[in-house]
Order: C-alpha cells, then structure tokens, then sequence
C-alpha cells in the first residue's frame, strides 16, 4: 500500500510498486529489516544501508522502492494503523447485545494489546509516528478510523451521544486510546499494565459524562 502523505519537507510515497514476486519479496525483507532495526537500535540509530545489510540487498534495491528511511517507516506505520483498525472492526463484529459497553471498551483495548503487542519495532515505530512530519498525518488518519468504529461499537452497546458532539466525542476518544497506548510503551515496555488500565479509566469515564445519572459507572 502507497503511503498518500503529501509533506514539504519528507518524500513518503513509494518510487515503484513491486509486481513480481520476487520483487515483492525483496520489498518484503526490507520491512521486516527495517522492523528488526528498529528494535535493535532504536529510531535514531537505523538508516538504509543498514537496513539493506540486514535484508540482504543492495543498497539500489532499497532506493529502488523508498527513497528514504522516512518513506519505509511511512509503510511501515500505514500497515500498523490498518492492523489496529482491523482488529477494533473484528472484536465490534461479534459483540454480544448483553455486553456493557464498559467492558466492550475494555475488551477492545485488550484486544488490541493482545494483537500488536509482539509487532517488531512497535516502541520505536509509535514515537516516529509522533515525532516526524508526514508521519503524524498517518498516526491522525488512523486514529480517525477507530474513533469511528469506537462509536458504532457504543451504539451497538446502546449508547448515544448528543448530535451536536458526536463528531467531538469521536475525535477525543480516537485521541485518547493511541495516545495513552504510546505514553505505555514509552519507556521501553510493550503495554505498562498500570498505564493501560488508567486508559480504561479515563475512556470510561469520559464517556459517562454524557449519559443519564442512572446509566454512569
């Protein structure tokens, strides 16, 4: 998948699609390299040519598709948002209708833990995502996606908000969830369990303001 992020300053799309499937192969070693890397040296201390060495390629066949480490990092943060997106639509679609929505959410946060928790070069892949111009266009766009799925879940769960604030509510509920989820892995931990359940804290009880006293946690 292309990386659409227009920026000044970063060239974030891919030069070329591979086709073939040896090309596709070798664009493939590039990720995972480049995932390896960013585990073992951190944000900081990758670039291609070491990537290219812990793939095995030439250096030519890294510019060949990036034209930079910040376009493979672009690819690499896209396909991490999808697979978050994915789950939170999985887990919404076999709810139960005698689930509370407090466990729903507390559930959905699980479930994402539980599916990208051993994502090679998570720690170091969700700083870049904050920390680098063009990347945090992708880091909004996703957070966007599971707002919206984050809603219809609460609905399902027979929660509504008013209609004046939805899109609001929306936004700051898909705000809160990745960045408390980066804020638990920010020193070096996949998922701070204590972290994590302040999160479940604060969605739930941010959400209970805007229901009826008899329907609040």
């Amino acid at each position: 998948m292309k990386s659409k992020v227009a920026n000044s300053d970063l060239e974030l799309e891919l030069r070329k699609e591979p086709k073939q499937a040896r090309a596709r192969q070798t664009y493939e070693k590039i990720l995972m390299a480049t995932a390896g890397l960013l585990d073992d040296v951190g944000l900081d201390g990758f670039n291609t040519n070491l990537v290219a060495e812990r793939a095995g390629v030439n250096i030519s066949a890294v510019y060949k598709y990036f034209p930079n480490k910040y376009a493979i990092l672009a690819t690499l943060a896209v396909r991490l948002n999808d697979k978050q997106t994915e789950i939170v639509l999985d887990y919404v679609a076999i709810l139960t209708e005698t689930i509370s929505w407090q466990d729903m959410m507390s559930g959905l946060i699980d479930a994402m833990i539980k599916e990208t928790r051993n994502e090679k070069g998570l720690i170091a892949l969700q700083s870049a995502m904050l920390a680098t111009p063009g990347l945090k266009e992708i880091y909004r766009k996703s957070n966007e996606d599971v707002a919206k799925v984050i809603m219809k879940a609460l609905e399902k769960c027979g929660i509504s908000f008013p209609v004046s604030k939805r899109e609001l509510i929306g936004s700051c509920i898909g705000e809160i969830v990745p960045a408390m989820l980066d804020l638990s892995v920010s020193r070096g931990k996949r998922y701070d369990p204590k972290v994590i359940d302040e999160l479940k804290r604060m969605q739930i009880g941010y959400i209970s303001t805007y229901l009826d006293d008899n329907d609040k946690v």
